[in-house]
C-alpha cells in the first residue's frame, strides 16, 4: 500500500501524531496534505516549515482530488468524518492511523516500540535523540512538536524507527482496538501502566490485558531474541503484568532492588540531574541529564538500558543524552526573570501532576510551585476528580480551568466540571476559577518574586503565556 500511496491526505492534521506522520512521509518522497479544525496548533510551525499544506474543516468537497490514500484518528468523527465518507465513495483506500503505522514500520530493519500511560514521549524523545547523536541515523515519531532543535517526526532511514506506541483505541466506541497492538516491533520499553482513558477501558484490569496482549505478541514474535523488552521494576502494575511473561523475555530497571539495571546516587539541582547505573552488579557508570526528576531519571535508565542492549557503549551514551532538554510542552522553560520562572508542561493525568510537582520541588526545593492547571476531557475528569485534588493540593497554589474537551466527546454527556475538583479536595490551596479572565486578575494579585509558575494540562492552556509573562515582567 505504502508503495502506491503518492498522494496521501490526512483528516486532523495538525495532531500531534498526525502532524509528524505527515513530516515522515513528506520526507519519504509522498504529496502530503490535510485538513483540520481553524484553531492554532503547536503543530502548525512543523507543518509550514516543511511545505505541507492543510484546508480549514472538513467538507467533503475539500477532500483532494488527487489523494489515494486517505488517514484518520479518533479526532473529528473518526471513520464518520464527511471526508472519509467521500473518500470510500470515491473508491479512495481509508486507512486508520494506527493500522497504517502498523504498515509503516515494517519498512524498517530495527523497530523499538515506546510505551506507557506516562513519561513515553519524553523516553521516545530522549531515545531518538541518544540514536542522532551516536550517528545511527534513526526515523522516528514521537508524540510532540518538537524537542531540543528536532522535529517530533522525521525519516533519515530505514536501520532504526523510533516509534511512541499509544495504549488508547483505533476509534472508540466503534474500535477499540488498542493502536499499539498494529506494531510488531523488535523492541519493546515500557515506563508504566496505569489507569487513563476511561472512555476507552473500564478499570486497570483491562488496561493490564491491553498491555499484556502487546508483550505477549512481542515474545511470540522475537521468541529468538532474550531480553526483547525493557520495564521500569518500580512500577507495581507493570510488574504484575510482568510476572506473566517469560522472565528471559525482559530486563528491568530502576530504582527497585531487584532491578536489572539500578538507579543509586541520584540528584537534581537547579541546572541538571546525575546518577549512577549498576547492570547486574557491574558499574556502568555516572551520567548527567538535562531533566528533572526521579522519574525522568528512571525513563533515562530505560533508554540507557536499550542501547546497551543494542550494542551502543556506555561512554559514548553517556555523551549522547547529556545536552538533552526535553520535548515540548514537558517541563518547557517558556519565560525567566530575576528568579521567577513560567514552565509548561502537557501532564494531564493525576500521577503525572504528582510527577511534574515533584520535580520541581527536586529542582527548586525553597520555592513556592504555582500550578495552572486546565483539566482535559470531561471522561477522565469524572474519573479521577478525587486523585486530581490529591495530585493539586502538592502545589503551593493550584488555580483549575474550566475543562478543555476531547474532539471525541460530547459536554452534554457530562455532569462534572472543575469546581468539582476544588470541593472534593477541600484544600485550601486548591481554586476553580470560570475562566481566562479571572485568572489573569487573580495571578496580578498573587504571583510573587522567586515564584515556580506552571501552565499544566493537554489542551490550550499554553497559549496563556503572553498574559502571565506580562504579569512576571511587572513584580518587583
Amino acid at each position: 500500500m505504502l508503495n502506491q500511496a503518492n498522494n496521501v491526505f490526512i483528516v486532523g492534521i495538525k495532531g500531534v501524531a498526525m502532524a509528524n506522520l505527515a513530516v515522515i512521509l513528506n520526507k519519504m518522497g509522498k504529496t502530503v496534505s490535510g485538513s483540520d479544525v481553524r484553531e492554532e496548533f503547536i503543530t502548525d510551525e512543523l507543518l509550514k516549515k516543511n511545505k505541507i499544506t492543510w484546508q480549514v474543516g472538513f467538507a467533503a468537497k475539500k477532500l483532494s482530488l488527487n489523494a489515494n490514500l486517505v488517514i484518520y484518528s479518533a479526532a473529528h468523527q473518526g471513520n464518520k468524518n464527511p471526508q472519509i465518507r467521500e473518500a470510500i465513495k470515491r473508491g479512495i483506500k481509508v486507512i486508520s492511523q494506527a493500522e497504517f503505522l502498523g504498515q509503516l514500520s515494517k519498512q524498517f530493519k530495527t523497530i523499538i516500540a515506546v510505551c506507557g500511560c506516562h513519561g513515553k514521549t519524553t523516553t521516545s524523545s530522549l531515545l531518538s535523540y541518544a540514536f542522532i547523536k551516536l550517528g545511527a541515523k534513526p526515523s522516528y515519531m514521537v508524540g510532540s512538536s518538537s524537542f531540543n532543535t528536532y522535529s517530533g517526526g522525521d525519516f533519515n532511514g530505514i536501520d532504526y524507527f523510533v516509534v511512541e506506541a499509544d495504549e488508547y483505541g483505533v476509534n472508540p466506541p466503534q474500535n477499540k482496538t488498542p493502536k499499539f497492538h498494529y506494531l510488531k516491533p523488535d523492541y519493546i520499553l515500557c515506563t508504566n501502566i496505569d489507569f487513563d482513558h476511561p472512555d476507552m477501558y473500564e478499570n486497570i484490569s483491562e488496561v493490564k490485558k491491553s498491555f499484556l496482549k502487546f508483550f505477549s505478541r512481542n515474545v511470540s514474535i522475537n521468541r529468538l531474541i532474550d531480553t526483547s523488552m525493557n520495564f521500569c521494576a518500580d512500577d507495581k502494575n507493570l510488574m504484575s503484568v510482568a510476572k506473566k511473561l517469560p522472565r528471559k523475555s525482559y530486563l528491568t530497571y530502576g530504582y527497585s532492588s531487584f532491578a536489572d539495571l539500578k538507579v543509586i546516587n541520584a540528584k537534581s539541582n537547579e541546572n541538571n540531574s546525575e546518577f549512577e547505573l549498576i547492570l547486574k552488579n557491574k558499574i556502568i557508570g555516572k551520567f548527567n541529564l538535562d531533566l528533572f526528576g526521579e522519574k525522568n531519571i528512571s525513563n533515562a535508565a530505560g533508554v540507557i538500558l536499550t542501547l546497551l542492549k543494542l550494542g551502543f557503549d556506555a561512554t559514548r551514551i553517556k555523551r549522547a543524552i547529556k545536552d538533552f532538554t526535553g520535548p515540548k510542552r514537558r517541563f518547557e522553560k517558556v519565560y525567566f526573570k530575576d528568579g521567577t520562572f513560567l514552565f509548561d508542561d502537557y501532564a494531564h493525568h493525576p500521577n503525572e501532576i504528582k510527577a511534574t510537582i515533584s520535580a520541581a520541588r527536586s529542582r527548586f526545593p525553597n520555592k513556592r510551585i504555582v500550578i495552572i492547571f486546565q483539566p482535559h476531557t470531561y471522561s477522565r475528569t469524572q474519573a479521577l476528580v478525587k486523585e486530581f485534588g490529591e495530585s493539586l493540593s502538592l502545589a503551593d497554589k493550584a488555580l483549575i480551568l474550566p475543562i478543555f474537551p476531547s474532539a471525541r466527546e460530547n459536554p452534554k454527556n457530562f455532569n462534572i466540571t472543575s469546581r468539582d475538583i476544588e470541593k472534593d479536595s477541600r484544600k485550601k490551596n486548591i481554586k476553580a476559577i470560570s475562566s481566562k479572565k479571572e485568572l489573569i486578575q487573580l495571578l496580578t494579585t498573587n504571583l510573587k518574586n522567586q515564584d515556580i509558575v506552571f501552565t499544566m494540562g493537554a489542551g490550550d492552556v499554553y497559549k496563556l503565556k503572553d498574559g502571565i509573562i506580562d504579569i512576571v515582567r511587572k513584580i518587583k
